[in-house]
Order: C-alpha cells, then structure tokens, then sequence
C-alpha cells in the first residue's frame, strides 16, 4: 500500500502542472451543469464558499512550503500536492458560476472577454512551472475569482446596479484581497516576498482590464439576465400577459441567420424583451434601435426607449417596444442598462411589402 501510494505521489508530481488544468476544468465543467439548475442565491452562497476554500487551500499550501518543504513526512507531500489542485477545481468553478451569467445574454459577443481570460489562464498553467511563481499565478487566479463574486454578489445583496455599485464592489474586493495578503505574509514572510511585486502588479492588471471592461460595455450587468427578446408586428397588453403578432418563426436549424420582417408602409414594429432579476431586485432597461447604413457601414441608432424591471418572476420581467414605420435593411435592438451596459439583443431584416403576411398569434 506504501508502495503504491509512493508511485501515485510520484507520477502525480511528475504530472502536476497538467493535473493543475485538468482540476480547473473539471471545477469549470461541473459547475456549469450544477449552476444551471440553482438558484441565483443559492450560486451566491456556493460562490463564497468556494472562495473561503480556496484561501484556506492557498494559504495551508504556502504554510507547508514555506516551512516543511524539506523535512515534511508523506501527509505534508501528499498536501502539497493535493492543495494546489483543490485551488484550481475551486478557482475553475467559480469562473464557471460567473460565466453562465455572462453568457446568458443574447449577445454572444458579449462573453469574449471570459473566454480569453480562460485561454490566459489555460497559457498561465503551462508557463507558471516552479512553486514560487505557482503561488503568484494561484493567488492572482483567486483575486480574478473574489472581484468576479464581488461584482456579482454586491449588486445581488444591494438590489440595484450602477457605477456606485461597481465601485463599491472594487474597492471590497480590493480590501478584501489585501486582508488576504496580509494573511500570507504572516504565514511565510521569505516566499511571500518572492512572489509579492508578481501578486501586485497580476491583481492590478485585472483590476485596470475589468474596469475598462465595464466602462466600454463588454461586461453584461450581472444578476440581470436576457430570457427572450424578438420582434413582432404587434404587441399588445391583455389580462394576464401580453399578445403577440408575428410571422410564422423559422425552422430552429436556421437559428443563426436573422428573422426577416415583412413590414407594410405606415405600421410599427415591436419588439419584445423578458429580463430575468433576482427577487427583491429592481432596475431599468433600455431598448435601443439601431439601422445599419449601408453607404456608411455604421449602426445608426434611431430611438430608445426607457421602462423599470422587477426581480421574482422566473420567465423574467416582460416589456416592449416600437418603432413607427421603420426603414428597410438590417436592425438590432439591444436591450441595455441606462449605463450602457448590454443585457442581450435581437437583429433582424425589415423587407417592405404592400401587403401584410400572414400572422400568428402568441400570449406570453
């Protein structure tokens, strides 16, 4: 039994730093499926629990290294090796919580930013080789994690979004990670040194790429997510709902060509938003309406229209609206926050006609 497990230390040392990105994605993949089936408050109490291990991981980890790195027994190598790796199955899961959101708006340009942090991540496994440097990229892996938390879990708790929030959210996450810091120098004082400038100038690399990030829109305005949003000939509000006109929907194969409107001279155009918000959560979308000029090869936007959302509906926060005789040519409506950041949109091609097509109606 030694002898065995002896070898699996030993092979899995050999291994470490391949292991390292197999627990990251295995953190990744697995929340990703567990994630979708909570509840948003329910992800906010995993999300911090899985921050708290971490740190505990991260900072068991140093206290080994730094002081029985060459006179511990099997359990200190069998740590050693086993805590780092718990950091990356924590650290993946918690990217992944964070990415469902992201990735629930319309949008799909709008989570590119997640996915190149991943790829430097993924880059980072390979290239952070020796302990000393491993540390540094751990625990800036972990900052990346409690800015991620804060700046979902701080608008959760508030029940509202805006610049306010978002600072407020950096600023605990900054106080938040210095505490940490502290933590470790107390631990191990020459290999926190080591690492110090590295952790430093890592975190302030994220905090200067998030913040820019959020100033020019790329990040979705986390809780709220974008359950449906399509164009319609009419919208109409009954008892109970709403009642919607529109053309016979393209077969699902087609998903990534856009709806074609047969629009007839003198008629609006409306489209139809449903914004999921946690309970207790209030805001407001914008829709704004924007004709791509062909000669300019620019969007253009034509009209926005303001109206309030409210969290606890599970289908989300319905809403519409119109556009008075549209131009032909390609449209998107992007569903927005008043800061300008993008929720989800919906794009669509306005054909005229004199005569208007057949249509089907659809309660909501």
């Amino acid at each position: 039994m030694n002898t065995a497990l002896t070898s699996l230390l030993a092979w899995a040392k050999r291994n470490e730093r391949h292991l390292s990105s197999l627990f990251f994605l295995s953190g990744f993949i697995g929340d990703i499926i567990a994630f979708t089936l909570l509840d948003v408050s329910i992800v906010n109490l995993v999300f911090a629990v899985y921050l708290g291990l971490a740190a505990l991981a991260i900072l068991v980890s140093h206290y080994l290294f730094s002081h029985y790195r060459d006179r511990g027994g099997r359990a200190v190598r069998t740590l050693s090796l086993l805590l780092p790796l718990f950091v990356q199955y924590a650290v993946g899961a918690i990217l992944s919580g964070s990415l469902i959101f992201y990735t629930k708006s319309a949008d799909v340009f709008v989570s590119w930013p997640f996915l190149v942090v991943l790829a430097i991540v993924f880059f980072g496994n390979e290239v952070f080789r020796n302990y000393r440097e491993h540390l540094a990229f751990q625990t800036m892996l972990f900052f990346f994690g409690l800015y991620a938390y804060a700046i979902f879990a701080l608008p959760l708790l508030l029940g509202r979004l805006g610049p306010q929030v978002f600072i407020f959210s950096t600023i605990s996450a900054g106080l938040l990670m210095a505490a940490f810091l502290l933590v470790l120098y107390r631990v191990g004082q020459n290999r926190f040194r080591e690492s110090f400038r590295a952790i430093v100038a890592g975190s302030a690399t994220i905090v200067v790429a998030i913040n820019i990030a959020y100033v020019t829109g790329l990040i979705p305005p986390l809780p709220l997510a974008l359950k449906e949003a399509s164009v319609h000939h009419q919208v109409t509000r009954v008892d109970g709902g709403y009642k919607l006109l529109h053309e016979p929907q393209k077969p699902w194969w087609e998903f990534y060509t856009p709806t074609t409107v047969h629009h007839v001279e003198g008629t609006p155009l409306s489209v139809y938003s449903a914004v999921y918000a946690p309970v207790r959560f209030s805001a407001a979308v914008v829709h704004v309406w924007e004709w791509f000029d062909e000669s300019s090869g620019k969007w253009v936007e034509k009209s926005r229209v303001s109206f309030p959302v409210s969290g606890g509906r599970e289908d989300g926060y319905r809403g519409y609206s119109e556009k008075s005789n549209p131009e032909p040519g390609k449209w998107r409506v992007s569903i927005r926050t008043p800061e300008g950041q993008t929720i989800g949109r919906t794009s669509f091609i306005v054909v005229k006609t004199a005569n208007r097509p057949t249509l089907v109606e659809e309660r909501k």
